[in-house]
């Protein structure tokens, strides 16, 4: 048991150990399960401060996958991304008014929206991101923490028709808390679209998990610690529901097995690779198992 562990959704302070940790600064830190909501945590979680260090220039600069997230530099991603679908699927939601996107980076697809016609705002913890932002769109984003300080002074009650979430919410240090908030936020039968990794449901992660156990080994990850919860469907929806929406409804999405990143052992790498072509097909045809969960909670 971790000492002083209490799970951000349910208060419970019993929980599990899985054996994944992070090596970060010197120090471990372990991803716990909660035993009666089966919330993933991890715990000890980094401070404040290194939490902002995480997402400083170099986060969105530069391409190393040994300690970021990807081969190519997150600000080409961005610049290079094609956001006519999103614009698309948003107006099937929110034909005209007022979308918030949380931890919106630099600001791209918010600079997209704008241009037809919405009314937009965002917040985002990088400095740089914000500079970025109002410097090439003319975007004044809030540079701020997403946390209640913010209500009735930055942000509203009820001021949105929707609010985008997309892979943000497991940086978080209290999701819960900022799935509160967005409920306050939003107008009445406003919807919060929520996208998140799932990559520990997957049955390579729950296979390898297993084998850890039996062992007794851990699966240390070198990178920083960004994902501090790993989110489940039911755990989703769990938090959501809690927070005061009336209805939720969960998607799960899977990556095609050439795309999948492999920063394991050569036999972690080859058992990964084989059991994401069952997994994709278990995933498209059952909506199970994903490593992508997409979410639509509704005030």
């Amino acid at each position: 048991m971790a000492k002083d562990f209490e799970c951000n959704l349910c208060g419970s302070k019993k929980a599990s150990k899985v054996p994944f940790r992070y090596l970060f600064k010197e120090r471990y830190l372990w991803l716990y399960q909660c035993d009666t909501c089966m919330l993933r945590s991890i715990w000890p979680l980094p401070k404040s401060q290194e939490i902002e260090e995480m997402y400083a220039a170099d986060y969105f600069t530069e391409a190393n996958s040994a300690t970021h997230h990807m081969d190519t530099d997150y600000l080409a991603l961005l610049n290079n991304g094609d956001y006519a679908d999103g614009i698309e699927n948003m107006r099937k939601y929110c034909q005209a008014g007022s979308i918030l996107e949380i931890g919106c980076a630099t600001g791209n697809f918010l600079n997209a929206l704008n241009k037809v016609g919405y009314t937009v705002k965002g917040i985002e913890l990088s400095s740089f991101a914000v500079d970025y932002a109002k410097k090439n769109f003319g975007l004044n984003l809030i540079n701020k923490p997403f946390d209640p300080a913010l209500l009735n002074n930055e942000i509203f009650e009820t001021e949105f028709d929707v609010v985008i979430m997309g892979d943000v919410l497991e940086h978080f240090t209290n999701p819960t808390e900022a799935m509160q908030l967005v409920q306050k936020i939003l107008k009445p039968g406003g919807v919060a679209f929520i996208h998140l990794p799932g990559s520990l449901n997957l049955l390579s992660s729950k296979l390898a998990f297993f084998v850890y156990k039996l062992t007794g080994k851990q699966k240390t990850m070198t990178i920083p610690p960004y994902h501090l919860t790993e989110f489940s469907g039911n755990s989703i929806t769990l938090m959501c529901k809690q927070s005061g929406f009336s209805k939720v409804l969960v998607k799960h999405d899977i990556k095609h097995p050439s795309t999948i990143p492999l920063r394991g052992t050569f036999i972690e790498n080859l058992i990964k690779k084989s059991m994401q072509y069952p997994n994709y097909y278990l995933t498209k045809w059952f909506g199970v198992a994903g490593d992508r969960i997409n979410v639509e909670a509704y005030k």
